[in-house]
C-alpha cells in the first residue's frame, strides 16, 4: 500500500428490531464511519435508511466500500411481488398475526422440532404465511419471493434473491438435518421452495450492486453474513463448542455452539432453538429472552418525561439520556427480584402466558433501584439459560463473550459479570452485528475461518458482589420455576 493511502473499507447493515446501523470498518473491524436510524416499518423506508447510511458513511469516510455484508433479524420479513415490490409493510417478528393459524395445524413439537430446530409460534414467517393465505389469499397469490428483512435489503442492492441457512432456518419451512426448504411443510401455507431464496453461504457474494447508491461503486460485491446474533457471535470468536455468547438488544439471545444437536424432546421442554452454526459445520443452541432492552425501554417511558413535555419544559431529554442519572448512587445487589417477562416466556422453561413479577420492593427503593432490579432480573435470567445449555451440551464455556448495545451501560455489565459463572468478555466494537458482517463481507469468496475475532476485554472480577447475588438467583430460580395463578383482564 502507497504511504498516505486510505486504508481499505468494508460496508456491514445491521437490520434490528429498533434500529438500522450501517458502518464502514477496517480489516480488524475497527470503526471508521457509522450511523444509526430507527428501523422503518416499511420496505421502501428501509432501503432508503440503507442506501442513505451507506452514502453517509462513505463521505465521512472518504473512500468506497471494498464490500458490503448484511445481517439482521430473521423472522421479520416481506412478501415480493414479481417486480421486487412489497406487497406488504414489514411483518414483524413480534406481530401476533399467524398464531390461530399455526395452532390449528397441531403439528407435533418433538416431531416438528426434529426436522426444524424450533416449535411452531406466530414469529415463524409459516404462521404469516397461513394468516395471508386465510386472511389476505391475493397477497399470497401475487408473491413471487419472500424475503427476510437482510435478503430484502440484498435485493434492493443487487436485484438477486439469495437467503442463508441462519435465516432460512427461522422460517419454519427448513429442514436444518438436510439442510433445504421442507416442501411438505412449506405445502400447509400453500407455499413451495421455489418461492424462497435460494440459500447461499455467508461467504459467497450474492452479488455486485446494481442500485444508484451514493459513495458505492456499481458492481461492489454484497454478502448475506446471516442471522444477527450468529453474525456477532462469530465475530466475537465463539465458534466452537465449549465457546457461548450473549447478545443484548432489545430482545437477548444466549448462544453455544453444540457438537450435536439435542434430543428434540429435551429441546421443545426448554425452549431453546437448534440452529445451523454461520460456516454450517455444526449446530448452535439458542436460548432467548424477547423483552430484555424492552423491559427497560418499557420503565423509562414510566419514568422519565414524555418527549414533548420535555420540549414544553425546555428539560433534559428523557429515555436512555435520563438512565445515568437515575442509576447513579443504586447499590447493587437491590434486593428485589424481577422476573423480566413482559411477553412471556421462551426459554428455559417456555411459559407464553407468564409475566412480569416482583418481590421485594421496600419503600426506601426509588426509580433507579427498580431500573436495577430490572437489570439483575434479566442478567438473572439469562444466567438461567446458560446453566440449562451447559447442562444440554455437556460442555461448560470457557467464558462469555458479550455484545450489543448494553455493554455501555456500566452498571448493566456489573450485573452481568457478577451473576455469570464464567468470565466474561465485553467486545469492544461500535457494533458486534455490524462489525461482523463488514468482516465478513472482506472475505467474500473465502473462508469464514479466516474472519478476524472482535478485540475484547474482560469485565473486572468482584468477589463480594459475586458471593451477594448467588442467593438472589437461587430467589430468582425459584420464583420463576413456581406454578403462577393466571391472571385475566
Amino acid at each position: 500500500m502507497t504511504p498516505g493511502t486510505p486504508r481499505p473499507v468494508t460496508a456491514g447493515i445491521d437490520v434490528g428490531t429498533t434500529h438500522v446501523k450501517v458502518g464502514f470498518f477496517d480489516e480488524r473491524g475497527g470503526c471508521v464511519a457509522a450511523v444509526r436510524r430507527p428501523t422503518p416499518r416499511s420496505l421502501p423506508g428501509l432501503v432508503a435508511a440503507v442506501t442513505q447510511g451507506l452514502g453517509e458513511c462513505a463521505e465521512r469516510a472518504g473512500r468506497a466500500p471494498a464490500a458490503i455484508g448484511i445481517a439482521g433479524m430473521a423472522e421479520t420479513g416481506v412478501p415480493l411481488g414479481a417486480s421486487g415490490e412489497a406487497l406488504t409493510p414489514l411483518l414483524w417478528w413480534n406481530d401476533p398475526r399467524g398464531a390461530a393459524e399455526i395452532a390449528q395445524l397441531r403439528l407435533d413439537p418433538t416431531a416438528l422440532y426434529a426436522r426444524t430446530g424450533r416449535w411452531a409460534d406466530a414469529k415463524a414467517p409459516l404462521a404469516k404465511w397461513l394468516w395471508l393465505r386465510s386472511r389476505a389469499p391475493e397477497v399470497l397469490r401475487a408473491m413471487r419471493w419472500w424475503a427476510s428483512v437482510p435478503d430484502a435489503v440484498a435485493y434492493a442492492l443487487t436485484g438477486v434473491p439469495r437467503t442463508h441457512a441462519t435465516l432460512a432456518a427461522r422460517t419454519l419451512g427448513y429442514h436444518v438435518e438436510r439442510g433445504e426448504y421442507d416442501a411438505d411443510l412449506l405445502a400447509l401455507a400453500g407455499m413451495s421452495g421455489a418461492r424462497l431464496p435460494d440459500v447461499r453461504a455467508a461467504v459467497e457474494p450474492v452479488g455486485g450492486v446494481v442500485a444508484r447508491v451514493s459513495g458505492v461503486a456499481p458492481g461492489t460485491p454484497v454478502v448475506i453474513a446471516g442471522h444477527d446474533h450468529a453474525v456477532g457471535a462469530w465475530a466475537a470468536g465463539v465458534r466452537r463448542p465449549g465457546d457461548a455468547a450473549d447478545s443484548l438488544g432489545t430482545a437477548e439471545a444466549v448462544i453455544m455452539p453444540s457438537a450435536e444437536p439435542p434430543d428434540p424432546g429435551a429441546g421443545v421442554a426448554m425452549g431453546v432453538t437448534a440452529d445451523p452454526s454461520l460456516d454450517g459445520a455444526r449446530t448452535v443452541l439458542v436460548g432467548g429472552l424477547a423483552t430484555s432492552g424492552a423491559v427497560v425501554d418499557w420503565l423509562l417511558g414510566l419514568f422519565t418525561p414524555t418527549p414533548s413535555a420535555v420540549a414544553a419544559t425546555g428539560g433534559a431529554s428523557g429515555g436512555y439520556a435520563a438512565l445515568p442519572g437515575l442509576l447513579a448512587g443504586v447499590r447493587l445487589p437491590t434486593g428485589i427480584v424481577v422476573e423480566p417477562y413482559l411477553r412471556g416466556r421462551v426459554a428455559p422453561a417456555p411459559d407464553r402466558d407468564r409475566r412480569m413479577a416482583w418481590s421485594g420492593i421496600a419503600a426506601g427503593h426509588g426509580a433507579g433501584d427498580l431500573l436495577a432490579a430490572a437489570v439483575e432480573g434479566t442478567c438473572l435470567h439469562t444466567r438461567w439459560i446458560l446453566d440449562e445449555l451447559t447442562a444440554l451440551t455437556g460442555a461448560a464455556p470457557r467464558r462469555l463473550a458479550v455484545f450489543g448495545g448494553q455493554v455501555r451501560i456500566p452498571l448493566w455489565m456489573r450485573v452481568k459479570a457478577a451473576v455469570s459463572p464464567v468470565p466474561v468478555e465485553v467486545v469492544r466494537a461500535d457494533d458486534a452485528v455490524c462489525a461482523g458482517a463488514a468482516l465478513i463481507a472482506g472475505h467474500a469468496g473465502g473462508s469464514l475461518d479466516d474472519v478476524p475475532v472482535l478485540p475484547a476485554e474482560p469485565l473486572p472480577a468482584e468477589p463480594e458482589l459475586q458471593d451477594a447475588y448467588l442467593p438472589l438467583y437461587d430467589r430468582f430460580r425459584t420464583s420463576a420455576r413456581a406454578p403462577r395463578r393466571q391472571e385475566h383482564a
